[in-house]
């Protein structure tokens, strides 16, 4: 065994969990955000509105995201903003972009499960359409749709080490640096292995707390 290398690189290898740690929390706030807007969008059926939606989610979902990093760094936000953007922005970009198409299936699920006796109460309390969204519809659809949602994320959190593909250096290409190097593959891959396993058994953990307190 040659658990040196991870001593020994300790700090190489924090640096590449911060980097991923930034990328997921990120990602997470800005596809919950563009999701649930999408999939409102859908749920309320607004024309030319949620067609547009729809195609938006079902072309997002049709693509491996490997290929969508690469897209997006390579040739979408050049062609956007006329110069090559950071590693570290595009694959923001695209993770948020990708994994919104999911959220908005969830959010959109999440909302036609809530019975229709609830949405009869609110409008005999003379709640507007809006305020029924706010106030009763999307709170109760969000308490069903944690556990999915939680899925979602910890898949965004492993997905991640896709970044690595357009040179970002997050933890799995810090990893792989190392053992580039020293030829000793399995402690530091081992290594990388329990710091996601802890992040996502520790984000399943709290979803579940969360989802016993709503």
């Amino acid at each position: 065994m040659h658990w040196e290398d991870v001593l020994n690189n300790l700090g190489f290898l924090m640096k590449g969990l911060g980097v991923t740690l930034q990328l997921a929390v990120l990602s997470i706030a800005g596809s919950l955000v563009l999701g649930t807007v999408l999939g409102v969008i859908r749920y309320v059926k607004i024309p030319p509105f949620s067609p547009l939606a729809a195609m938006y989610i079902e072309f997002v979902r049709s693509i491996p995201l490997i290929l969508f990093i690469v897209f997006i760094h390579f040739g979408f936000l050049p062609f956007i903003l006329g110069t090559s953007a950071s590693f570290f922005v595009s694959a923001c970009v695209a993770l948020i972009i990708f994994t919104s198409a999911y959220v908005a299936e969830i959010v959109r699920g999440g909302l036609n499960s809530i019975e229709k006796g609830h949405i009869d109460a609110a409008v005999s309390l003379g709640l507007t359409g809006f305020q029924r969204l706010a106030y009763i519809i999307l709170p109760l659809a969000f308490a069903r749709m944690m556990p999915a949602l939680v899925s979602q994320f910890i898949a965004l959190i492993k997905d991640t080490s896709l970044a690595s593909t357009i040179g970002l250096i997050e933890l799995t290409r810090s990893g792989e640096i190392i053992y580039e190097r020293t030829y000793h593959e399995f402690e530091v891959l081992a290594f990388i292995a329990l710091i996601y396993f802890m992040i996502c058994f520790s984000l399943s953990k709290l979803s579940k707390k969360i989802e016993i307190k709503i």
